[in-house]
């Protein structure tokens, strides 16, 4: 007896020793074997699955959340209740488990497509399936649910989202197709969206085509004079087609004169025109001294000009000619580079 008592405070002191290295007091993760056996008789594996464990933290929403063992239960008597299924997704989004959201998104369009199911909760299935597949990168997998969808149930709304889909796998006169689908779509019941000629401009201004870019995007700031991604996108079209005042004009509407300047720094950094570049940003720096995405794009033009116009050494690697990093800044400020221009200025609204 004495024996077996100090074998099981053995192993008590290394499941001790084993929560200390790993930070850990959550001593709801460690549970007794399901057998009560000795201490003395723990297998290995069993003490480095309880070690795991406690890394992992006690939680797992997938198993420990009651609401979603109710529903997956629920759907497995009644798997067409699609009110439950999406409920059940939108637990798993707001869990960011956005693969097995994305599975019952899926599932509701395939359900939906020929049922006879209020066109909203398709329009938010739809939503759902497109924040989903672009999150977890699989937009492949999301376009043919979509389409056949689309083929019972056609809509603007749905039709952008196609657009999204394909631009986000880099397939973007799909993406064009699709997205003056949507736009002809909303036109035609007098139901036109800025957000829908914004996201066709963006596709169109991924593509070099500069000139009708502009055109939905003056369309959509007809339609919502007060946005500002529509504002942002025109005035990166302009610097792109030579109008470096009009950018500056459309800059300044959502931001100060640094940041406007800035902005229009970025497009020319983009483009490969260095010198232009660094006269907006001298610009912006004079305007405010220490505004961060200036000084940071400044150190890239120089390294970039340094780049062409130095000779390298041999046997050193090629220079980098690819498009720069950048930081484009939005209407909330200095951001990081290379995150805001994406995140706020130029990305397509969903």
């Amino acid at each position: 007896m004495t024996n077996r008592r100090s074998a099981r405070l053995a192993a008590v002191a290394t499941l001790a020793i084993l929560t200390l290295m790993t930070g850990c007091v959550r001593r709801a993760a460690v549970r007794q074997p399901e057998n009560n056996r000795p201490a003395a008789e723990w297998s290995d594996e069993f003490l480095r699955a309880m070690f795991q464990q406690q890394t992992r933290g006690a939680f797992d929403p997938l198993t420990d959340d009651r609401r979603v063992r109710l529903l997956q239960s629920h759907l497995r008597l009644s798997p067409s209740d699609v009110t439950s299924r999406m409920e059940l997704a939108a637990v798993y989004e707001n869990y960011r488990q956005c693969d097995d959201a994305l599975e019952q998104y899926a599932e509701v369009l395939r359900r939906a497509a020929s049922a006879a199911t209020g066109d909203a909760i398709g329009e938010k299935a739809v939503a759902g399936l497109g924040r989903c597949a672009r999150i977890s990168r699989r937009s492949a997998e999301a376009i043919p649910v979509l389409e056949a969808f689309l083929m019972q149930r056609p809509s603007a709304g749905s039709f952008n989202e196609l657009g999204l889909l394909y631009d986000a796998m880099g397939d973007l006169a799909g993406g064009e197709r699709a997205l003056r689908e949507a736009v002809s779509r909303a036109a035609s019941r007098n139901e036109e969206s800025d957000r829908l000629h914004n996201n066709l401009g963006y596709n169109l201004l991924l593509q070099n085509k500069a000139e009708a870019a502009e055109t939905e995007f003056r369309r959509a700031l007809e339609l919502n004079p007060k946005s500002a991604t529509s504002r942002n996108n025109l005035g990166a079209v302009l610097v792109r087609r030579g109008d470096l005042a009009g950018a500056l004009e459309q800059f300044q509407a959502t931001a100060d004169a640094a940041t406007a300047h800035n902005n229009v720094a970025v497009v020319l950094l983009e483009m490969g025109q260095y010198e232009q570049s660094r006269g907006e940003l001298v610009k912006a720096l004079a305007i405010r001294r220490n505004f961060a995405p200036a000084m940071a794009n400044f150190k890239l033009v120089q390294e970039r000009i340094r780049g062409r116009v130095e000779t390298p050494k041999a046997g050193s690697l090629p220079v980098n000619r690819g498009p720069a990093p950048s930081a484009l800044v939005a209407l909330t400020g200095a951001a990081s580079p290379n995150q805001q221009e994406r995140a706020e200025s130029k990305t397509p609204e969903d």
